[in-house]
């Protein structure tokens, strides 16, 4: 039974722990660097998918919580609940604390590949 115990709870905080150790990298990266390129996708109340409006609506509302922090380069998307954008390490913290956010990825570059190449 207690091994059973176990196994449910490496199931259920297994994300947790990734989700944890994503967000520790990308504070690292943004001590170390100054600042770090991320994706944010937002929580947006309402229908699904969410409406251009309450995208636009969110997306204001999490930039005002960034006041007084450093950030550039912010890039709002109008079709997907999502803003990318270069986040010093305040600024970083008020995303990875705002319930207007759901996640904080790091943005990367990923090369192209044809149809053929493996």
């Amino acid at each position: 039974m207690r091994y059973w115990r176990l196994v449910a709870g490496a199931i259920l905080l297994g994300p947790l722990a990734c989700a944890s150790s994503a967000e520790g990298d990308l504070r690292a990266r943004a001590a170390r660097d100054g600042a770090v390129r991320v994706v944010v996708t937002l929580a947006v109340a309402g229908a699904q998918p969410p409406a251009v409006e309450a995208v636009r609506e969110t997306q204001e509302r999490l930039i005002g919580a960034l006041q007084g922090t450093r950030y550039s380069d912010l890039r709002r998307y109008q079709s997907v609940p999502q803003l990318a954008l270069t986040a010093g390490p305040d600024a970083l913290e008020v995303l990875l604390a705002s319930p207007l956010v759901t996640a904080v990825r790091a943005d990367s570059l990923a090369k192209p590949t044809s149809p053929g190449a493996r």
